[in-house]
């Protein structure tokens, strides 16, 4: 615990106040976490550091994680890197709601469908292109 405090840098009774309340948020957080994705154990020390980068250094709170956490649902095996990924995509994309990430999502969800109507209509206009290997007899007729 020391250890902890020294790294925080702490020397009042007000930042080590401070630092007990952030580190109860970070522990129910941790705990929602685990019981949304069903694990019963305790989380290793990779997998609280994807969730300490997730609140501290994204500033993402649960509601946005467990967007993150739902987009797995059809997903076999996945893991924290999974959801990892998902989460910097969209803080690289600098979404920090919900709503725009559920604007996102709707946009990038149409844009597929747009997709695959455009190759729909593509395999209507396909054709074979045709070879004159004989050209004598091309204009015989």
């Amino acid at each position: 615990m020391l250890s902890g405090w020294s790294k925080s840098k702490i020397k009042t009774f007000e930042e080590l106040d401070n630092y007990f309340s952030k580190q109860e948020k970070i522990n129910v957080l941790k705990k929602d976490i685990s019981n949304k994705l069903g694990i019963f154990r305790p989380l290793t020390t990779f997998e609280e550091e994807y969730i300490l980068k997730w609140t501290e250094e994204y500033k993402y709170g649960m509601d946005i994680i467990e967007l993150a956490l739902k987009r797995s649902v059809f997903k076999t095996n996945a893991g924290f890197k999974y959801y990892d990924d998902i989460l910097s995509d969209w803080y690289s994309k600098g979404l920090t709601t919900v709503d725009e990430i559920n604007n996102y999502l709707t946009s990038m969800s149409d844009k597929k469908v747009r997709a695959k109507q455009v190759q729909t209509m593509a395999k209507q206009f396909e054709f074979t292109q045709s070879t004159f290997d004989n050209f004598e007899n091309l204009y015989d007729n």
